[in-house]
């Protein structure tokens, strides 16, 4: 064979050159693993020889700031690669956000080794500092679907009919494994339940950070649907009681929600969840993309009825928009499994909207007045007549048990269990969901209270199912258990018997010479949970001091053995009070909510500080009270 030694040299030097080449190499829109919040987004990688420059943008509140820490690193292969320049941004100084609230700027790193793959943006080594995950440099386009899923929680039948719920009770474990999870996303995850009881239960579990999975027991009484939080998002699941649920959850949701965002970027829908168990094909399909078309009355937009409707006219406005709605669903291509579930929820929430008018027509007023404040009564409302339900029994079956799958089952179910009595009896129900559910429902706090006897459970009788006193009795035994467990832990503090006008007085007079931190919380209350959580660690650490006394004040409304159950691992001394008390404190500090924090100096001289909301100057203001 003959060769041109022209025409091989001449390919010789263009590869020599194409090998030294400096350009840089430019990732376009690459995909992000995963993110611990949804501010930032990395919409450009350029790689040279020098230097490694993200084009970083950012989403926020307008007229908010946003902060860029100095230490920003990039990382990959277990190396750290420094921040070393930034153009639109200062680190370390306070970036306020335009009226859009989007704004971009450009940071420079030290050079990623060639032939990286992926690497990671960590701003800074603090917990709550930006991170975002697997920035790929393949120019990949789509997230492929992960490994290790069994065909059970892969498979979804679209024209499957609609499953039961199950009136059963049980202990019912949910193993949650959190695919492609960094320990930087948390060590902890939270479960929440709604249950038949119309309330929500939620549940901690540590993550095993080798395997990625976080293991749930708990005591279930009926069908109840479980969230996982997610970035900007939640999965849920119907949950059946007493099985043992395996739960996979795609931690690259973060990401991909940060992806779906850019302008004119093209996704393939995206399935976070997939799970086994009863409900596996009705919770798979739901969860199988990002991207179903959703049909809702909006109820907590503001923008829902309004206020100057008379009764009648908001009664007609319900119907008509629930006909509108639940037409354009039958109407649309959605698989039949699919449709009938969202007609589940839009039915869920017509019930709601039509039994809370007066209150829905109110929010409607105070929320294009921007007017908040409950002690200001909203005026005119023209009170609903319970004969306006009938006018919905006309549509569908509003005591149908499978109201319980639909999405909105929580409202359908605080809903028609505390209506007043002439609302249900203007439909003529006399069995079947509703009336147990009105029987259930107000006896669940005397079970878990511990306080339930068998004359209370005559309120059953041969018409309703043998499921509702039996979990009655079931509540209980575990009421007495768990407080059983924590007798000897749970120490709740007698509240000094005294006149509520010398109630605070008294409660902190035997700390005088001393910081009192007091705060107003209860165990129902979110951030009041989160804010103990953060403190906690710290009164071993930064915090530590004989000069420093903790007091915890909650009232009833939080469960007794919820309440005895939570507070061996808080440290400090412990009030119950009564509502009258609990009243009288929160009008003498002109309370706005909960926590809410009263600060008491070493003289004995208080005042309310809701300014210590901020963790920050929490730490620092008791600091400086200790040191004087």
């Amino acid at each position: 064979m003959k060769f041109n030694c022209t025409f091989v040299a001449s390919v010789l030097s263009a590869l020599m050159l194409a090998a030294c080449s400096t350009g840089p190499k430019v990732v376009e829109n690459p995909l992000i693993e995963s993110s611990n919040s949804m501010t930032l987004d990395v919409s450009k990688v350029e790689l040279t020889d020098t230097a490694t420059v993200l084009h970083v943008d950012a989403y926020f509140r307008p007229h908010n700031w946003i902060r860029i820490d100095s230490k920003t690193y990039l990382r990959a292969g277990g190396e750290k690669y420094a921040l070393t320049s930034a153009q639109g941004i200062t680190p370390d100084s306070l970036f306020w956000m335009p009226e859009s609230g989007e704004a971009s700027f450009v940071l420079s790193f030290q050079p990623l080794p060639k032939r990286t793959k992926s690497f990671d943006f960590i701003e800074s080594d603090c917990a709550d500092c930006f991170k975002l995950f697997g920035i790929d440099l393949t120019g990949k386009k789509d997230y492929d679907v992960p490994e290790g899923i069994p065909a059970e929680a892969l498979s979804i039948d679209e024209d499957a009919p609609m499953p039961e719920p199950i009136f059963k009770s049980g202990e019912t474990t949910v193993e949650v494994h959190l695919l492609h999870h960094r320990e930087e996303l948390g060590k902890e995850q939270n479960l929440y339940v709604n249950t038949l009881a119309g309330g929500q239960e939620e549940y901690t579990a540590p993550i095993d950070l080798e395997t990625g999975v976080a293991t749930f027991k708990f005591q279930q009484y009926g069908t109840a649907e479980a969230f996982f939080p997610m970035a900007g998002s939640a999965g849920s699941v119907l949950l059946a009681p007493g099985e043992h649920v395996t739960v996979y959850i795609d931690s690259r949701f973060s990401g991909q929600q940060i992806v779906a965002r850019r302008k004119e970027q093209k996704m393939q829908p995206f399935r976070k969840l997939y799970t086994n168990g009863t409900y596996a094909n009705l919770n798979n399909l739901i969860n199988s993309r990002t991207d179903w078309a959703t049909w809702s009355m909006d109820l907590y937009s503001g923008k829902f009825g309004d206020y100057k409707m008379s009764a009648k006219e908001y009664e007609t406005y319900v119907v008509n928009r629930y006909k509108e709605l639940s037409d354009s669903i039958v109407a649309d291509s959605l698989p039949p499994l699919m449709k009938e579930q969202m007609l589940l929820s839009l039915k869920d929430e017509a019930v709601m909207a039509m039994m809370n008018g007066d209150y829905g027509r109110e929010y409607n007023y105070r929320y294009l007045h921007n007017d908040w404040d409950r002690r200001n009564p909203v005026k005119g409302i023209d009170p609903m007549k319970p004969e306006s339900l009938t006018e919905l029994t006309k549509l569908f079956d509003i005591n149908d048990p499978q109201l319980l799958l639909g999405v909105r089952s929580f409202d359908y179910i605080g809903s028609v269990a505390y209506a007043d009595e002439a609302w249900i009896k203007a439909t003529g129900i006399q069995t079947g969901l509703i009336p147990s559910l009105r029987k259930f429902v107000p006896l669940i706090a005397k079970a878990q209270a511990g306080t339930l006897t068998e004359a209370d459970l005559k309120v059953f009788g041969p018409e309703d199912d043998s499921f509702y006193a039996d979990a009655l009795r079931a509540m209980q035994q575990e009421t007495i258990a768990k407080l059983e467990a924590v007798k000897d832990k749970a120490v709740v503090e007698q509240t000094p018997d005294v006149p509520v006008e010398k109630l605070f007085d008294a409660i902190i007079a035997p700390y005088k010479g001393k910081v009192v931190f007091v705060d107003f919380w209860n165990t129902w209350c979110g951030p009041c949970r989160m804010s103990i959580k953060a403190t906690e660690p710290l009164k071993d650490t930064e915090l530590k001091s004989d000069d420093l006394v903790w007091i915890y004040l909650a009232n009833e409304t939080s469960p007794l053995v919820k309440y005895q159950t939570m507070i061996p691992d808080i440290k400090g001394k412990h009030f119950r009070l009564n509502d009258k008390q609990w009243e009288y404190l929160s009008k003498k500090f002109k309370i706005d909510g909960i926590p809410s924090y009263v600060l008491v100096d070493k003289d004995g001289s208080y005042s309310l500080r809701n300014d210590l909301r901020d963790h920050n100057l929490l730490v620092k203001t008791l600091q400086e009270k200790i040191a004087r």
